[in-house]
């Protein structure tokens, strides 16, 4: 597989993960305020939020730097008439092949953070699960599930 043909997705879905990692760290803040209430209320061993707190300030910079810039930089997706590739992962690197055949129902969806942003998710099922091509723009995410679409050979019923 040469990279050179496999497609990004849009820039936007950096922000749009930061955004997620945002979302994260709030999560992390109530954590760590309600240990510290337990641990005060409860008399809790002082450790116990340290390392909450310890582990919370090293993710930050990976929720909300790291992590969206590499996943951006990684992630690739290629659709052709016999098949779709997918190229992802950080840690562990993972190539899939679905081939058109095997495509079984095909659609996009929106959630209120890729909303924000005007991007779209692209998912395809086969028989064993179903796959995603996340943060994609309208017109990439209509052209990609129409060419899934046709070249699947998809009645309406199943798109």
């Amino acid at each position: 597989m040469n990279n050179t043909d496999f497609l990004r997705l849009d820039e936007k879905v950096i922000a749009a993960r930061k955004l997620e990692g945002i979302i994260s760290a709030c999560v992390y803040a109530a954590i760590v305020l309600a240990l510290i209430y337990c641990t005060f209320a409860f008399q809790w061993p002082k450790w116990i939020v340290m390392l909450i707190t310890g582990i919370m300030i090293v993710s930050i910079p990976f929720e909300l730097y790291w992590i969206p810039m590499w996943k951006y930089r990684i992630w690739r997706y290629k659709v052709n008439e016999t098949s779709i590739q997918i190229q992802k992962g950080i840690l562990f690197k993972k190539k899939i092949l679905i081939p058109m055949g095997k495509v079984q129902h095909v659609g996009a969806k929106q959630g209120p953070i890729l909303k924000k942003y005007g991007l779209y998710t692209v998912t395809f099922a086969t028989a064993v699960g179903s796959h995603d091509i996340p943060g994609l723009n309208e017109e990439s995410a209509n052209s990609i599930r129409r060419e899934i679409e046709i070249n699947a050979r998809l009645d309406d019923e199943q798109v």
